[in-house]
């Protein structure tokens, strides 16, 4: 059953890009470069023992979760040049849409409201939130609930994008139904966000 709903998982990554790259609908003036911080929290990155419970898992899951979308937040208001901070948080598919998406921030093309590709760089401000709806944990690299999937409601509407030109950037539904899936890596001993699947429904 694990095997199933990884792989079942990793086809719907595809849709968790375009989801995760949100944007505004929020009219006004085009903002100033950010000041934000592209560094972790001390949080992130810590080693820790394999998880002893369910409950234990899911709390640390919980945690890293939260801090992967502030650290994309992060990245990508600073003009999502310095990716490095992500593997902190991150590994797997959900590293390669953070990644990819920092990229489209820093260079462009940014789609926009009118649908029209804005060459040149992004910006941004805020960050992607979620409410946790239900979540589990099950075997992952022979250690009991190393892999926790987290339903949520994943909450885009306080993550604004513009394109270069200052025009803002398109976006699907600002709240619309994850799977996420964090797993605790045994080489670093840290907690990471590994998958990202959008369930194609608004909640």
């Amino acid at each position: 059953m694990t095997s199933k709903r990884i792989i079942t998982a990793l086809t719907a990554v595809a849709l968790s890009g375009l989801l995760l790259t949100g944007c505004t609908t929020t009219t006004g003036p085009t903002p100033g470069p950010s000041t934000a911080s592209a560094t972790p929290t001390p949080t992130t990155g810590v080693k820790v023992p394999p998880p002893a419970s369910e409950d234990e898992a899911i709390k640390a899951a919980d945690t890293v979760l939260k801090q992967y979308f502030v650290t994309r937040g992060e990245v990508n208001a600073a003009g999502g040049k310095n990716t490095a901070p992500l593997n902190a948080v991150a590994t797997g598919k959900a590293l390669d849409v953070a990644v990819k998406d920092a990229e489209r921030i820093s260079t462009g093309p940014i789609l926009n409201v009118d649908q029209k590709n804005i060459d040149g760089p992004g910006k941004t401000e805020g960050a992607i939130t979620y409410e946790r709806l239900a979540a589990y944990g099950q075997q992952w690299e022979k250690v009991d609930n190393g892999l926790v999937t987290i339903h949520a409601c994943q909450d885009a509407s306080k993550y604004k994008v513009w394109a270069s030109d200052g025009s803002e950037a398109l976006r699907p539904d600002a709240r619309s139904l994850f799977d996420y899936q964090v797993i605790y890596d045994t080489k670093s001993e840290t907690w990471l966000v590994y998958n990202l699947v959008s369930l194609g429904q608004s909640c």
